[in-house]
């Protein structure tokens, strides 16, 4: 083993929320990749870190990557936390994002003016 390569790590939690944030069932995401559906389902049961081959794990890393998903290491990210995940992309501007709310209370309303227009 190279010391002086950096020792991947990535959890089991990493693993299964990257598997869902891409909408994979576990049949897909052991194909996309490359790895058999059982050692898929051993590493999404490990309570963190999974033990694995640097190369199994280099070519897990390699397609979340690819499909635009970010391992997030244990550290200080605007505040103290754990392992994560995350999309990669530009940071969204706050006139950019939906507020939900604010949805949900215009469908009501416009459900409210239909009812009243029958």
């Amino acid at each position: 083993m190279n010391d002086f390569l950096p020792k991947i790590t990535i959890t089991g939690e990493q693993i299964k929320a990257a598997r869902t944030m891409l909408r994979l069932n576990q049949q897909q995401f052991a194909s996309f990749c490359h790895i058999s559906i059982g050692l898929l389902r051993r590493m999404e049961k490990t309570l963190g870190p999974v033990s694995s081959s640097d190369a199994i794990l280099k070519n897990i890393l390699h397609s979340l990557e690819n499909s635009g998903v970010e391992i997030v290491e244990a550290g200080y990210y605007e505040g103290y936390g754990g392992p994560g995940i995350r999309m990669k992309g530009e940071p969204t501007m706050s006139s950019d994002v939906i507020n939900l709310s604010e949805v949900a209370e215009i469908k009501r309303e416009q459900e409210v003016v239909k009812q009243e227009a029958s």
